[in-house]
């Protein structure tokens, strides 16, 4: 009986190595790119339906979007532009936003953003993020400043190779800011993928040596 070398295995595992992941193809994920002509105030309110910002498609109910010079002192996470899915209203329902994204099936993603919050208007905020079947709902600090945000994540496996990524408003009061939006996949450890691959190799090779014999 023979074995493979693991020096005989490599170059094979390495030519399959590209697919351990696959890319996700989130376009303006901080809200800096779009049709952004705000009537006054640095600042714009978006219909649903609204297609302004660049790769998003605005949903349920109106949403502010907000520039750098805003009356309010708030300020973006990452960038100039950040979003409020409260649209200044006092309660719900509020808005949201979407964007459909290529993936791969069986792909496991994970869905990074910031969420905003102020004193000026109270806390917590809370957001809820929709994505192939998993949904959940992320609250900010209940203390803090003028304008602050916390980072948050969300895992999904995508179950087709279109993706329908979604921010809703959840909870708050005149304020859920919403910024620097990202995704991207989870790479599968690279020992795990190794022994993966390598173990059918060795496998068929052992027993068509075995019928051979």
């Amino acid at each position: 009986m023979r074995y493979v070398s693991l020096k005989m295995m490599l170059p094979i595992l390495l030519a399959g190595s590209a697919g351990i992941t696959h890319a996700a193809s989130l376009i303006n994920g901080s809200f800096e790119q779009g049709n952004y002509t705000p009537p006054g105030a640095d600042t714009m309110t978006l219909l649903p339906g609204s297609t302004d910002i660049t790769g998003w498609l605005v949903h349920t109910d109106p949403i502010a979007w907000i520039g750098p010079n805003n009356p309010w002192s708030l300020t973006a996470s990452e960038g100039d532009y950040f979003l409020d899915l409260t649209d200044y209203s006092t309660g719900a329902p509020f808005g949201g936003i979407s964007q459909e994204i290529d993936t791969r099936i069986g792909q496991s993603y994970e869905v990074t953003f910031d969420l905003g919050s102020s004193n000026i208007w109270g806390r917590p905020s809370a957001i809820q993020v929709s994505a192939a079947g998993t949904s959940q709902v992320f609250a900010s600090s209940t203390t803090g400043g003028i304008s602050d945000w916390d980072n948050f994540s969300m895992l999904f496996t995508a179950n087709s190779e279109l993706t329908t990524i979604s921010f809703a408003g959840h909870t708050g009061r005149q304020y859920i800011g919403l910024d620097n939006v990202a995704v991207n996949p989870v790479p599968i450890p690279a020992a795990v993928w190794l022994f993966g691959s390598a173990l059918p190799i060795l496998l068929g090779f052992r027993v068509r040596k075995k019928h051979n014999a």
